[in-house]
């Protein structure tokens, strides 16, 4: 076959081809904008949904930097005012500019605005974050239960290491609150697990400071001599060795 008339026959193919896709798209041309119509409704959500996130994620780490200038702020005593004149009321101390008069007050300012940030945005990663940092604070205000309460919901929701270190928070916030059963559960628990980046010595040690408090002196000296013997190579093994002589 001559060249000129391949030529012609792929010339022919083309057209029959071109031909046959525009009776196609005529015949379905409203199955075919519908589908247009789709694939850009899909691309027009999935930017509004990530500039939405975007929003989302810097209105909660607006809301936790705000919570941890709080929480670094300085403990000052109040300033005394000067001596009133005779005869006029005396003015109360007031505390300098940008303090806190103990370190009470400064957790409690604190405390709210961590749970805002948590509860507006409990999806987002600040979010997570100011969590954590709120049941740590309502730990050292003394509200073990309620702490508890916000280390599970990190637990539940988080990722990374935000979850291991509720689970060692909680762990302590029953330990102070004197559930000794429940903390030595949770110590044990951790002790036993292989994906958390703390090392089985120091759990261990935590656990048998739980028995020791429990009034269980053989389980915390158990516990103790098995650091000794399964970690010599730790620095906790000499803290191990230290607690069993007091015992």
């Amino acid at each position: 076959m001559k060249q000129s008339e391949r030529h012609h026959l792929k010339d022919n193919e083309l057209a029959l081809a071109l031909g046959q896709a525009n009776m196609w798209a005529g015949r379905n041309q409203r199955t075919l904008m519908m589908t247009i119509a789709g694939v850009v409704l899909v691309i027009v959500a999935a930017v509004g949904f990530v500039t939405w996130r975007n929003s989302q994620d810097a209105k909660a780490r607006t809301l936790l930097a705000e919570a941890m200038v709080v929480q670094e702020a300085r403990v000052a005593p109040v300033v005394a005012p000067d001596p009133a004149a005779p005869g006029t009321p005396a003015t109360p101390p007031v505390p300098q500019p940008g303090t806190y008069p103990t370190e009470r007050a400064k957790l409690e300012a604190a405390l709210p605005k961590y749970m805002t940030a948590a509860d507006r945005y409990p999806g987002s990663d600040a979010g997570q974050t100011a969590r954590y940092h709120a049941a740590s604070i309502l730990v050292g205000l003394g509200r073990f239960d309620e702490a508890v309460q916000q280390y599970d919901r990190v637990i539940a929701d988080a990722s990374g290491l935000l979850p291991q270190m509720a689970r060692l928070g909680k762990a302590e916030a029953q330990l102070r609150a004197t559930k000794y059963d429940a903390a030595i559960g949770s110590f044990k628990e951790l002790s036993e697990r292989t994906d958390l980046n703390v090392p089985k010595e120091a759990l261990l040690l935590e656990l048998a400071r739980a028995y020791r408090l429990a009034g269980k002196g053989d389980d915390a000296r158990k516990t103790l001599t098995q650091i000794v013997e399964q970690h010599a190579a730790s620095p906790f093994a000499a803290e191990a060795k230290t607690e069993l002589a007091k015992m």
